[in-house]
């Protein structure tokens, strides 16, 4: 009589369901959680995800607009487009996506795994394979990637090399026009796996040491192989050429020792923490605090995977296709290579494969394997599920991670900028100014605490922090979004009128960061303050001529423009704006208002009504129109839906 494994493993779907349930239970106290970190951007402030119409524009940019990074993840953004427009804004919908990306990887990952583990286990290979990716399915090391709406690209780039893999493997045993389209296909999706993640390429890497050491396939196969993925990358290297050169991040040279004992300790940190995942952070160092052992565990790490590949037995192959995953998915990420931090827990999503597979070789022939793997199953996915509840919110998440021990300069600017958003000025100034002690010459503390006295009122404190020495500004223009100082610093000079002070400053940022929409809205600000209108419209003319996607821009070029009475531009200006985001009803709430100004029912109604299909369940689109029903004469309707935006405000 078949066993449950056995029957479960005759209906994939069902195992597909099992694993997306699963998933969504471990991580089921992070799905309400808000927008952390780097989520701020990418699904709040982030242009390039609220219309289809930038999913091209997508590809002509890096991850992030305004920074030194040169993260190319188009297919990230593409993925962002399609959860607005199904959720909306709301961050649960893109958690689910998040938690369901991972459980579609895990599953791709137990059909890949057992046919290439066939000739390494025989009969055990797919339940062996089903083991290796449930345990990976819960383990806590992937919470960065999974309860971090930011943390996506691992999981997408996984179902996409995964799947490309395994498409391959099944249409190599076709023929004809049938064989030509699936790797046609499978190379779409690797295409679609390196626009997710740089960490394809590992994938890439993998398919062929398989390929070559494990089937040893024969020289011309593989060399057809090998140019088929070459026009791959070859059409992916195009497309990271398309956006505008950076210099990237400055990162201090290390020497080769150097970087090897980085290495030795990272291997340490991960293995630990395949073990036992205790203390899981965000942001992890290498060189402050446990790092004096590190390396000690990686160089026991090193000598155990070297024992286990070289002991006899059945399953040596196995081992050794472990061991050989583990290292080639982890070489990128060991600090060989100059990075922009030591460690980070979800960059070990693809190695940890290889580890799992490792540990699955050694127990192959354990009797009481199937108990171990259920007593991992169960204590890996409780971690999993306390350590989702730390991304509940930006304040909890900071707090946890200073609490565990990772608290790092970003980190604590970090946990100060969520301190002012609610205006928690006291704890934030106080946390600023320890970090000055710390850290005396950390340029984003001192502009920090000088926004932070600004907010305070205490203007004449803040100025010392704010003003920034000559020496010192190539060093501070270089930090991402530090140009904050300096709008601060313009906004004093205009509260004190003096506008013409906070004018040269402004243009003298501007041409530091001619992207950043801030400065030119406070360019624009100040030429109206000195009674310059005709001039005060250049500025946002200039910005949005070379950034036409950037809404926020296009609604303040709109106002100028129907201040000027120039309507039909005005009209024309928000009609695009409309384009830029499909759910924000303010620009047809706005031509509404100006069609109902210059006696245009028809258009005024037009107008209305799609501002309210935008927000059904907003009041003011409602508001809106009760008004605009009562101007024309019109006033039941008014009033009812005066009363309709009522009920609404009352929910």
């Amino acid at each position: 009589m078949p066993t449950l494994i056995q029957k479960l493993l005759r209906h994939p779907l069902l195992v597909l369901l099992l694993f997306c349930a699963a998933a969504l239970a471990v991580y089921s106290p992070a799905l309400n959680g808000s927008a952390i970190w780097d989520d701020e951007y990418l699904v709040g402030q982030n242009p390039f995800f609220r219309s289809p119409i930038f999913a091209g524009e997508a590809f002509r940019h890096f991850l992030f607009f305004e920074s030194h990074s040169t993260y190319y993840r188009p297919v990230q953004n593409l993925s962002y487009i399609a959860d607005y427009w199904l959720w909306g804004s709301g961050t649960l919908g893109f958690h689910i996506t998040n938690v369901l990306l991972h459980a579609l990887a895990a599953w791709l990952l137990w059909r890949l795994l057992a046919r290439l583990l066939r000739t390494m286990a025989a009969e055990k290979a797919e339940v062996l394979a089903l083991a290796i990716a449930s345990v990976w399915l819960v383990h806590p090391i992937h919470n960065a990637a999974i309860a971090y709406i930011s943390g996506r690209a691992d999981s997408l780039a996984a179902v996409f090399c995964a799947g490309a893999w395994l498409l391959w493997l099944r249409v190599r045993e076709q023929r004809g026009a049938r064989r030509i389209l699936g790797g046609a296909a499978a190379c779409v999706l690797l295409l679609a796996g390196l626009c997710s993640k740089e960490i394809a390429l590992m994938w890439t890497v993998l398919f062929f040491l398989h390929t070559i050491f494990f089937e040893k396939a024969r020289l011309r196969f593989v060399v057809g192989l090998l140019g088929m993925v070459g026009l791959v990358v070859c059409v992916y290297a195009a497309l990271r050429a398309l956006p505008e050169a950076r210099a990237g991040s400055a990162i201090a040279g290390e020497s080769f020792p150097s970087r090897m004992l980085l290495a030795l300790r990272a291997l340490g940190d991960y293995s630990g923490l395949m073990f036992f995942p205790s203390t899981l952070l965000m942001e992890r160092s290498l060189t402050r605090g446990r790092s004096e052992y590190l390396p000690y565990f990686g160089a026991l790490a090193l000598v155990v995977a070297g024992w286990l590949v070289c002991k006899r037995g059945d399953s040596r192959p196995l081992r050794r296709f472990g061991a050989a995953w583990f290292f080639v998915a982890f070489i990128p990420i060991s600090n060989l290579i100059p990075l922009n931090a030591d460690v980070a827990e979800h960059w070990i999503y693809l190695a940890s494969i290889g580890f799992l597979i490792l540990i699955g070789g050694l127990l192959l022939s354990v009797p009481c394997a199937p108990l171990f793997v259920a007593v991992a199953l169960c204590a890996l996915g409780t971690r999993t599920w306390f350590r989702a509840h730390d991304w509940a919110n930006p304040e909890t998440f900071a707090q946890k991670t200073i609490e565990s021990g990772g608290a790092t300069p970003r980190l604590l600017i970090y946990y100060a900028s969520q301190l002012g958003k609610r205006k928690a000025f006291t704890a934030q100034e106080d946390i600023l100014r320890k970090m000055l002690v710390v850290f005396p010459k950390l340029p984003v503390a001192q502009l920090n605490l000088g926004l932070c006295l600004v907010s305070q009122g205490r203007k004449d404190e803040a100025a010392q922090f704010l003003a920034i020495p000559s020496s010192e500004v190539a060093t501070v223009a270089a930090t991402p979004r530090s140009w904050n100082a300096a709008l601060s610093l313009a906004g004093m000079h205009l509260d004190e009128g003096r506008p013409a002070d906070a004018l040269t400053l402004v243009r003298e940022w501007r041409v530091r960061f001619p992207k950043t929409w801030e400065l030119a809205a406070m360019e624009c600000v100040v030429l109206q303050a000195l009674g310059k209108p005709a001039e005060a419209i250049a500025p946002v003319v200039e910005f949005t001529s070379s950034q036409w996607w950037h809404r926020p821009a296009q609604m303040r070029l709109a106002a100028l423009r129907f201040q000027a009475g120039l309507l039909n531009e005005a009209v024309a200006i928000l009609h695009h704006a409309a384009q830029l985001d499909i759910r924000d009803p303010a620009p047809h709430m706005e031509i509404a208002r100006i069609e109902a100004g210059r006696s245009q029912p028809a258009a005024a109604a037009v107008a209305i009504n799609q501002a309210i299909a935008r927000a059904p369940k907003s009041p003011e689109p409602r508001m809106l129109l009760a008004g605009i029903l009562d101007q024309f004469g019109h006033p039941k309707e008014a009033a009812a839906a005066l009363r309709e935006a009522q009920a609404l405000q009352a929910r």
